[in-house]
């Protein structure tokens, strides 16, 4: 073989390699999103966000979901100062509201005002969007490792034009089940924090996550999430999931 065919020989397998983690990368959104994606939920959670200093504030919430997440409302329930506030995503996370019901004051999260932190904790309104990954990510497949005992794939997830605004992810999901087990956002300054999702459960015939702790490596804070039930039987009423709703009582 000629120097010039052995060059363009080589040259085809480098190209080859990152085309081929790229067009894996892609499948494996589409396995996760397929096992994530619930077409509709009800649950009642709890936030536990602990600060810098140690200090804790416990919060519980009703969570609706809707069109396999591309639209959710949170209700505030305790404690007593946000009870009746409410988070409403749609459109897989481009619309975000939040009403404070004490101020009677609605405000519309788009674009960088995502960014900002959802009551006070380690999850911003975007990172509270349930939105497809297939549409909002990129990703290349990284290699492979062991989380918490589960054999997984490590994915890097590069945001589209109209993704989520972070740098890129760093996600690793179970082989078997490509269910998420850890997800590290990194920002222009670096790894920003990392996602733990654990304690699976099987519901209705469902496994999901029960539990995730959002740890803050640059503040030193952390909030976790607990679903204390959830059920994926009954699809909600559409009006729910409405600008107006934000005002009404939802039982």
């Amino acid at each position: 073989m000629g120097m010039l065919a052995l060059s363009i020989g080589l040259l085809s397998v480098v190209l080859w390699i990152p085309l081929f983690a790229q067009d894996d990368g892609a499948a494996w959104l589409k396995r996760i999103d397929n096992a994530e994606r619930i077409p509709h939920s009800y649950g009642v959670v709890k936030q536990t966000i602990t600060t810098s200093g140690g200090s804790e504030r416990t919060l519980t919430m009703s969570a609706w979901s809707d069109q396999n997440g591309d639209r959710s409302l949170m209700v505030y329930t305790a404690p007593p100062r946000v009870k009746g506030d409410k988070i409403l995503q749609r459109d897989g996370g481009d619309n975000i509201w939040y009403y404070m019901k004490r101020r009677d004051v609605t405000r519309h999260f788009v674009g960088h005002t995502r960014r900002q932190k959802a009551m006070g904790s380690d999850f911003t309104y975007e990172d509270l969007a349930q939105g497809s990954l297939t549409e909002d990510y990129t990703a290349e497949l990284m290699g492979s490792g062991e989380i918490d005992g589960t054999n997984c794939v490590k994915l890097k997830l590069i945001p589209t034009e109209s993704g989520p605004s972070y740098d890129h992810l760093i996600l690793w999901a179970g082989e078997d089940d490509a269910l998420s087990r850890q997800i590290e956002y990194y920002d222009e300054e670096g790894h920003l924090k990392t996602l733990y999702l654990t304690d699976f459960r099987t519901v209705e015939g469902r496994k999901f996550t029960s539990r995730m702790e959002m740890n803050n490596h640059r503040e030193d804070s952390r909030t976790v999430m607990e679903y204390e039930s959830i059920t994926f039987a009954k699809k909600p009423d559409g009006w729910i999931f409405t600008r107006d709703a934000l005002t009404r009582e939802i039982k």
